[in-house]
């Protein structure tokens, strides 16, 4: 037979209920024998009986622990009470005695630890033990105590009113303590039947609740809610992700200061919110680790049951992405109409550029050296070729020829560049070069030559933003599916919007220079499909990210031929 989960837990509670009990008992006992100015019928033997009853207490505590039977433990104890019920009734007035009430104890005990079928057989035991009472009374076995403390026998005379008496008290007994067996019985199914719906219910709110919040945690949106204060009350792991904040910091501050927004956000957000369902809006967030962000919210008033408002809830998602991907089709269309004019405006300066350059020449020959005209000439001839130069970056730019990609390692690639680095003249005594990363190839679909325009020029540019020396810091990186090549410095940095003027031509911060090195790098890196990224804060340095399609499947085979 299944023991009940809760049995010990009952048990327990028994022994407490019945050293009150006992402790009443003995009480009432004292107190009837002061207010009757005379001993307690049967006193030695009612204050052993408590005295017995504490030990069978004590007992029970001691053994609970170790008990593996706990049934047989409950029927020993239901079975112990009775006969101790028993004790005290028989020296209280027998079968005249008040405390014959104390059976039903017993009965409503059984019907709650073992179920119907344990009241049912406490109750017929309860009634077992008073029938031998009345029965040991009726011929003088057990002799009744009268209220004085004299002693009674009942006669067995035959007489039709002892019959009927003897008869009486059976018949009361037995329909009292079985009926309050049935009655505990129904009301302790009740009670069980309520516990267990009750548990049931408290599981499957659980599990609702537990499945709310891995559906809410899920979500990769970010989810803060707060009260009507605006004071944050909740926030998703997706929020957490996203910020770089915790709940457990975050709890209780207003929204507001999290949002970076200044006093009065919250009563725009509701006068937007009485008239339309939702309301949107962008903002940028700093976070933990110090990186901007861009999120876009939507926000929209809590509820309650009855529809009454008691906040707000915040959803929004990182833009951060999308807006870089924007701005990079921005930059595209912007930068294809500049190629266009740019590679026309070229080919009409050149040809007359080039005529002049040379009558410069000829001019030059027929003077004598070290006169003022053969100076200016030596200027001219000096800045046609400049312009010149300018003009072949302009074409480069605008039009340079369509890339051949092959599988490559890239490792060798920038070595051989930072290689040829070290030994220009953009290498001053303070610079130092370091190159970091894998160590195995990092295959990628590159034409060679265009690639190592690019790392020339990302380096050049790094060395020209640190004038007074610093290191340059190259690492390579192998994912899935990109290979990634990273250019840091920790030279003079650019403010927000110079980083996001950056790859756009003639846009530099250097005395020297055309402004095209790195128009012409995002041109290359796009035309290999590829992304560049430049991360860089004034006065921190700058570090510019190139991410290249790696050379996977077949084409890594087929560059591993070739370098076999």
């Amino acid at each position: 037979m299944l023991v009940r989960p809760e049995l010990p837990r009952q048990l327990s509670t028994l022994m407490v209920c019945r050293a009150i009990i006992l402790t009443l008992l003995l009480g009432s006992g004292v107190l009837i024998g002061h207010l009757l100015s005379q001993p307690l019928v049967g006193s030695d033997s009612f204050f052993l009986l408590t005295g017995a009853g504490y030990a069978l207490t004590v007992i029970y505590s001691l053994l609970h622990p170790v008990w593996s039977r706990l049934r047989l433990a409950a029927w020993i104890q239901v079975a112990g009470d009775i006969a101790l019920i028993t004790g005290f009734v028989e020296v209280t007035g027998g079968v005249d005695s008040p405390f014959s009430l104390l059976y039903f104890l017993p009965v409503i005990a059984a019907s709650i630890m073992l179920g119907r079928a344990g009241s049912m057989l406490a109750a017929a035991g309860a009634w077992c033990a008073w029938a031998l009472l009345v029965i040991l009374a009726l011929h003088g076995w057990a002799p009744a105590q009268s209220a004085g403390g004299s002693q009674q026998v009942l006669p067995v005379d035959g007489t039709t009113v002892l019959d009927k008496r003897v008869a009486y008290s059976l018949f009361t007994h037995f329909l009292g303590f079985f009926s309050v067996s049935v009655l505990a019985s129904y009301l302790t199914g009740k009670l069980s039947a309520a516990g267990a719906e009750l548990a049931e219910n408290r599981e499957a709110l659980a599990h609702v609740q537990a499945l709310n919040k891995n559906i809410v945690d899920s979500i990769t949106s970010g989810i803060i809610t707060t009260d009507l204060a605006g004071l944050i009350t909740f926030m998703n792991r997706g929020a957490e992700e996203i910020t770089g904040g915790r709940l457990e910091e975050l709890m209780g501050t207003p929204v507001e200061s999290f949002l970076r927004k200044q006093e009065g956000f919250l009563v725009q957000v509701r006068g937007n919110l009485d008239r339309e369902r939702r309301y949107r809006f962008e903002g940028e967030l700093t976070r933990a680790d110090g990186a901007a962000i861009c999120l876009g919210f939507t926000s929209v008033i809590l509820k309650d049951q009855r529809s009454e408002a008691m906040g707000y809830v915040f959803s929004f998602q990182d833009l951060t992405e999308i807006r870089a991907l924007e701005q990079e089709v921005q930059l595209k269309e912007h930068m294809a109409a500049l190629g266009e004019m740019a590679a026309g405006i070229a080919h009409e300066i050149r040809n007359p550029l080039a005529s002049m350059s040379g009558s410069a020449q000829m001019l030059r020959g027929s003077l004598s050296p070290g006169g003022e005209e053969a100076e200016l000439l030596d200027i001219v001839v000096r800045e046609s070729r400049r312009l010149d130069g300018i003009i072949r970056d302009f074409l480069l730019f605008a039009r340079p020829g369509p890339p051949s990609p092959r599988p490559a390692d890239l490792v060798p690639i920038i070595r051989d560049s930072l290689t040829l680095l070290r030994n220009s003249e953009e290498v001053g005594a303070r610079h130092e070069i370091v190159l970091s990363g894998d160590e195995a190839p990092v295959p990628a679909l590159v034409d060679e030559n265009k690639i190592k325009q690019v790392f020339w020029n990302l380096a050049k540019n790094a060395l020209k933003a640190m004038p007074q020396g610093g290191r340059l810091r190259v690492s390579l990186r192998r994912e899935a599916d990109a290979a990634l090549v990273s250019f840091a410095d920790d030279g003079m940095g650019m403010n927000p919007a110079q980083a996001a003027k950056a790859f756009e031509p003639f846009q530099t911060s250097f005395s020297e220079g055309t402004g095209l090195g790195l128009s012409v790098v995002y041109r290359i890196v796009q035309e290999h499909g590829g992304r560049i990224r430049v991360r860089s804060r004034e006065g921190a340095g700058t570090e510019v990210v190139v991410q290249l399609p790696a050379a996977a499947g077949m084409r890594l085979a087929a560059w591993a031929g070739i370098a076999s």
